[in-house]
């Protein structure tokens, strides 16, 4: 069995770093990373959408916090179906 709050903020903790490492490449080789977005993005051309106001620092921090929001939520859904198949199958 996992530990959900562990789990949760595991998760949470984990998709912040990628938050900061992936605004400051953002920051730093905007175009760099647009193209690196284009590869993930199966048939959508991100360039079609990209912003082109500059990063204002109210954009980063309610990601900040949403991304660390929804982290935790995911965290907890996945320990809580995790250790109920535990539970079902062993």
């Amino acid at each position: 069995m996992l530990n959900s709050k562990a789990v949760s903020l595991s998760f949470a903790v984990t998709m912040e770093i990628f938050y900061l490492i992936c605004a400051f490449f953002s920051y730093l080789f905007p175009n760099g990373i647009l193209l690196l977005f284009n590869t993930w993005a199966h048939s959508i051309n991100l360039t079609k959408i990209a912003s082109t106001k500059p990063p204002m620092f109210i954009d980063f921090f309610i990601g900040f916090i949403s991304i660390f929001v929804f982290s935790y939520i995911t965290g907890a859904i996945f320990t809580g179906i995790y250790n109920a198949l535990v539970k079902r199958i062993g």
